[in-house]
């Protein structure tokens, strides 16, 4: 049981301000018992915020806390984006959430331009592994875990 969404995440520069997409549950594929999907929207649409830079996308995972395999061999292009009017630079990201059943909740990145899994944990970014190949595999850097 349970499903996948999928969402955006996006940088509004005239505010300087940050938002999520509405989520979807839109698939390329069939679930299957062991594996859920949603496919990331292609497009973005928030008519009050025209000049929006889409920063990465989201997923939640109905039973794992982990990025599979599939989400940390995916790839955005291109890893960066840079606003025109101020020229900062974004490193794209993809975040997954999962609530456990005690109500707890987790939240991974992988940055697509580092390659980087972080962690939240305690209100802070914790850098808890790299992705070292286009299949998805994973070091864990020492001592750190999901």
């Amino acid at each position: 049981m349970g499903s996948e969404y999928c969402a955006l995440n996006y940088y509004a520069p005239d505010e300087d301000a940050f938002y999520l997409s509405y989520l979807s549950d839109f698939k390329d594929r069939q679930d299957t018992r062991e594996m859920k999907t949603c496919s990331m929207p292609q497009v973005l649409h928030d008519p009050a915020r025209v000049n929006a830079l889409i920063t990465g996308g989201d997923h939640t995972h109905p039973h794992n806390a982990r990025f599979s395999p599939g989400d940390l061999s995916g790839r955005w292009n291109p890893a960066r984006v840079v606003t025109e009017k101020t020229e900062r630079v974004f490193q794209r990201e993809l975040f997954v959430f999962n609530r456990r059943g005690d109500g707890a909740c987790s939240v991974y990145s992988v940055n697509y331009a580092t390659r980087v899994v972080s962690a939240l944990r305690g209100g802070q970014w914790v850098q808890i592994g790299h992705v070292y190949d286009d299949n998805g595999n994973i070091r864990m850097f020492e001592g750190m875990g999901w």
